[in-house]
């Protein structure tokens, strides 16, 4: 009868073991499978919207100024002074040079006197207009010859710009129309062309366009900068960031990926419309306003895709 009741005991004892080892197992399982986190490539999305895209074509130019005064010598001899420097304001009448002649500096060399001095054989070669001296080619003492460019004045208030245009696109420009002027630094104006010139550079084969600015603005010559000129205009475009659109090799192949749940994204081919630096108009297919596109991150994405929306 004891034996019988030890039996009891430890069949007992042995199947509380084996029920707590199986809970022990099973908290280890659930707690393993709690901690499995679906992986994906971490993107950014953004929305289709309705704006009014501009399409600009974009051309290089250089500044000039349209009004200068070239300084020249009138006899041959030699410069005995200079009044102005480089970077200086003239006026109307301003002395920039005094110039002796050859003869009279000879003269003076040799201490001989001659007896009819009302000529000395010195010169004041004057401004005939206000503007800045930009350039300044002679010297105290040098040798000049009859004709030779001494000098530049240049007036400040004739600044415009030497637009380039490849012949092909020459005929899209409208006289009078506006456009933007990008500068090396930055800083964005507006303008106008006024005028074209009837001339193609026989190398570059481009025709040259006139534009004015319509603001005073102080810019030095030569000054490269860019012009956009708009020429496709869409008041009511469904765009996307330039970021989304992705391409093949050859650029004839462009997709979005746009996002079917909060896990998956897919491949869709699109035609395109205009774009500007930042944005493209999408024509096919239709976009939602509510559709979710990558906006970042989709660059060597497959068809299908994993992916883990970036907060």
């Amino acid at each position: 009868m004891r034996k019988k009741k030890l039996n009891q005991s430890s069949r007992a004892r042995y199947f509380i073991l084996i029920s707590i080892t199986v809970f022990i197992v099973s908290c280890s399982s659930n707690k393993k499978q709690d901690t499995v986190v679906t992986s994906g490539t971490p993107v950014k999305i953004a929305n289709p919207y309705i704006t009014t895209l501009t399409n600009y074509m974009s051309f290089n130019a250089n500044t000039i100024f349209l009004k200068k005064e070239i300084v020249r010598s009138t006899f041959q001899g030699f410069i005995q002074k200079v009044y102005k420097n480089i970077g200086d304001y003239v006026k109307t009448s301003d002395v920039v040079f005094q110039i002796i002649t050859k003869e009279a500096y000879a003269t003076d060399s040799l201490r001989i006197k001659l007896s009819d001095e009302t000529f000395r054989g010195m010169v004041l070669l004057k401004a005939k207009t206000n503007g800045i001296l930009t350039e300044l080619n002679f010297n105290t003492g040098d040798f000049i010859s009859d004709g030779e460019q001494l000098a530049v004045i240049s007036n400040p208030s004739s600044l415009a710009v030497l637009l380039n245009v490849p012949y092909q696109h020459a005929s899209k420009i409208k006289i009078n129309s506006s456009c933007i002027l990008v500068l090396p630094d930055g800083k964005i104006t507006k303008g106008m062309i006024s005028k074209v010139l009837p001339s193609v550079d026989p190398v570059s084969q481009t025709q040259t366009f006139l534009v004015n600015f319509y603001d005073k603005i102080n810019l030095p010559s030569d000054l490269n900068i860019e012009i956009k000129i708009p020429f496709g205009v869409e008041n009511n475009a469904i765009v996307l960031p330039k970021s989304a659109v992705q391409t093949n090799e050859t650029l004839d192949d462009f997709w979005i990926m746009k996002l079917v749940n909060d896990t998956t994204a897919i491949k869709i081919h699109i035609s395109k419309g205009i774009e500007n630096d930042s944005l493209v108009q999408i024509l096919q297919p239709k976009l939602e306003m509510a559709d979710r596109i990558i906006s970042d991150g989709a660059y060597g994405l497959p068809d299908t895709a994993k992916i883990a929306i970036k907060r």
